[in-house]
């Protein structure tokens, strides 16, 4: 941005919150969060990637640095291993102790077998009306 030269509305981004907000960005901040920090709109730093290229390039890094460290942020646990596929001992038991878990419920739960309703007739109830009468709209919409 230009710097101020007494005339008209004063800066609101200037390059020091420029660097304040990409090293928020860098350490993890989301870009709502990080604008909010330092008191601007978040439509703010938006214009700005908009006309001034390199800022944009800068944020994208710095976007890309903040998601590692908030996946490092995260325990190690089966969440882990599915989603962010860590593969190291602590995720891969934890996946392993939360399938067994799952399987025994499943084998508990059903103890009977489950019945088979494929291709049961249902009959139409027709409650007092009387064919002929009525409409076959009816008839179709209840069969339905």
């Amino acid at each position: 941005m230009t710097a101020s030269r007494g005339r008209g509305r004063p800066t609101v981004f200037e390059p020091t919150a420029q660097t304040a907000y990409l090293d928020l960005l860098r350490h993890g901040a989301r870009l709502g969060e990080a604008a909010e920090q330092l008191g601007i709109s978040r439509a703010t730093p938006t214009r700005l990637q908009r006309t001034d290229p390199e800022f944009a390039a800068a944020v994208q890094d710095a976007k890309a640095m903040g998601a590692k460290a908030r996946r490092e942020g995260v325990p190690h646990n089966e969440y882990r291993y599915n989603m962010l596929e860590c593969r190291c001992t602590d995720c891969g038991l934890a996946a392993r102790l939360g399938r067994t878990a799952r399987r025994t419920v499943a084998t508990t739960d059903t103890d009977e077998p489950p019945a088979n309703t494929a291709g049961d007739i249902h009959p139409i109830r027709l409650g007092g009306a009387v064919v002929g009468e009525s409409s076959t709209s009816f008839l179709l919409a209840r069969a339905s």
